[in-house]
């Protein structure tokens, strides 16, 4: 071929029909990758926010992302017909103006105050993720020699990984808007809240409720909020009720983040009407929220019915106008991405990127289809990987704001909570970039297996422990988990030659795993506890550690006509 007939950007190697390294190309695509991270993991934090907002459980709350997810079932298909039928860089454009359309319609589903409508906006997002995974992830492993696919792929997804890590950052902070009590500094060192927290750690009920007894509102406040959890154990729901009758409105709504949810429950249920009246919106909304999601018995259930029905309307409005305020936080930051990627499409349509059109001709001129990818084993199963690497990913990030707030584990506010999001995402992009350098000199399925064998660990600590051990352990998956989904991609589709796009469609159609995996913990955390329901992921890395070790290896490639 002369340099007339060459792209743009560099050479054709004639034995791959594969790009040589282009820097300028792969800058463009990781910048691509980091947007649909950034707009992927902003999930993480919608989730418990209109599970606040619309009064979900778990299972409901996770719609969310079988609606996400299940777009990429749905369409990746479509989109890698689409793709074959526009090329790569089209294809991307397409992608990216198709999320803008979704991103836009977060505005009128937040003037709706319909959670049904937000899914829509949301379905129509992700579609355009989904054109842009079918097309950016291939594209990448084109652009050099296919032995290093995988490392090049994974420096891709370092980027995705950056737009993961500050997403729950920003999303924090711009959507999980809410007041919270400060104490005055002098609080935590006063000699009185110093023996409160002694005396509940070390004394019996009778001395603890004798040191109440003269203590003042702030310390009892400090003290309550800063005891380990399972002192709650010991005091009764009674000694609670008489604390939350002393203490100030603003004072008691701090407190009862804290308390488990059955003894909350009878603690609302018997304050005085008018002292309810007087706790903010937010405390009212969010109290109401932990109570959807925790197994309550029929004695409970009809309690909780009887303190609803005992509000009186203007708290019911106060409530109804929080939500409804906290459901259009969402339009500004969503509108600003929307923007953002009618840009960057604007700039991928007007670079010249390089185009791959040998590669592209030849796959025009078979009769491969989808079903022909099923010949090859490690295909399928990479594809089975994938399915179950997603749903594990995105079940631990999904639920992870909701379990840093459980009062037996991190006992944070959502805002506070979603930063620790951020370190989940910061250790996965961090991982990537290890990752990257170590597949120089370390065979990718034995990495992945090593990262699957240590997630299994983390996961089983996390179930069995509490406090500052299970917080850790949880965030510290996202650093293993950071180089399993480039590497299960690459290779599920070494050796497929003509049939690399109908091998992607197909492992892009198994990101479905993020919308049924999650929902199914849903199901099981509303049944067991949150605690027990990562025995579901638990699974999913269980796979992962047998597609490392054998599943990946191919029987066969496609031999090139």
């Amino acid at each position: 071929m002369n340099d007339t007939s060459q792209p743009v950007s560099g050479k054709i190697d004639p034995k791959s029909n594969s790009f040589t390294y282009f820097p300028i190309a792969l800058g463009v695509m990781s910048t691509v990758f980091f947007m649909w991270g950034f707009l992927t993991c902003l999930n993480d934090i919608l989730i418990p926010h209109l599970k606040t907002v619309f009064e979900l459980n778990y299972a409901q709350a996770m719609l969310i992302q079988f609606t996400f997810f299940g777009a990429y079932f749905l369409m990746s298909i479509p989109g890698g017909k689409l793709v074959s039928s526009l090329g790569y860089k089209k294809g991307i454009v397409t992608g990216l103006i198709i999320a803008a359309i979704g991103a836009f319609g977060f505005w009128p589903a937040a003037i709706s105050t319909n959670y049904y409508v937000f899914l829509l906006a949301l379905f129509v997002l992700a579609t355009g993720i989904t054109i842009l995974q079918v097309a950016a992830n291939p594209y990448v492993t084109l652009l050099g020699p296919a032995k290093t696919s995988s490392s090049r792929l994974n420096l891709a997804q370092a980027l995705n990984s950056l737009g993961t890590t500050i997403a729950p950052y920003l999303g924090g902070i711009l959507i999980l808007v809410g007041a919270s009590y400060t104490l005055p500094k002098d609080v935590a060192t006063a000699p009185e809240t110093v023996q409160l927290i002694s005396t509940l750690e070390n004394k019996a009920l009778p001395d603890i409720q004798a040191s109440f007894e003269q203590a003042k509102p702030e310390s009892i406040t400090y003290a309550l909020k800063n005891v380990p959890p399972f002192i709650f154990n010991k005091l009764p729901q009674e000694f609670l009720l008489t604390q939350a009758k002393i203490l100030p409105p603003d004072m008691l709504g701090t407190v009862l983040a804290d308390i488990p949810t059955d003894k909350k429950l009878y603690v609302l249920s018997q304050l005085p009407a008018d002292k309810v009246d007087q706790l903010a919106s937010e405390t009212l909304v969010q109290s109401m929220d932990s109570f959807q999601t925790t197994a309550l018995s029929d004695d409970q259930a009809a309690e909780l019915k009887q303190f609803k029905d005992t509000l009186n309307q203007d708290t019911k409005n106060r409530m109804k106008a929080y939500r409804d305020n906290q459901a259009k936080s969402v339009q500004v930051p969503y509108a600003i991405l929307g923007v953002i990627l009618l840009l960057l499409a604007g700039f991928v349509a007007i670079f010249k990127l390089p185009e791959n059109k040998d590669h592209q001709k030849t796959e025009a001129n078979t009769t491969y289809t989808l079903k022909d990818v099923f010949k090859y084993p490690h295909a399928v199963l990479g594809a089975v990987g994938i399915f179950f690497y997603v749903g594990g990913e995105v079940s631990v990030g999904s639920f992870m704001v909701n379990y840093l707030t459980l009062p037996d584990i991190g006992r944070m506010t959502e805002q506070a909570a979603a930063q620790y999001v951020a370190f989940f995402w910061g250790g996965a992009m961090i991982g990537r970039l290890i990752g990257s350098a170590l597949m120089v000199k370390i065979s990718p399925r034995k990495l992945l297996s090593i990262c699957a064998i240590v997630n299994i660990c983390l996961l089983i600590t996390t179930m069995s422990t509490s406090g500052s051990t299970a917080v850790y352990s949880i965030i510290s998956i996202g650093l293993f988990n950071s180089i399993m989904f480039p590497t299960i991609f690459s290779l599920a589709i070494t050796g497929m030659g003509p049939l690399t796009e109908q091998a992607s469609s197909l492992v892009v159609m198994a990101i479905v795993g993020g919308a049924i995996i999650p929902f199914a913990q849903g199901i099981i955390a509303d049944s067991i506890g949150l605690h027990h329901a990562f025995l579901l992921p638990l699974v999913c890395y269980l796979y992962i550690l047998y597609y490392g070790f054998h599943g990946s290896k191919p029987t066969r490639v496609v031999v090139e006509e």
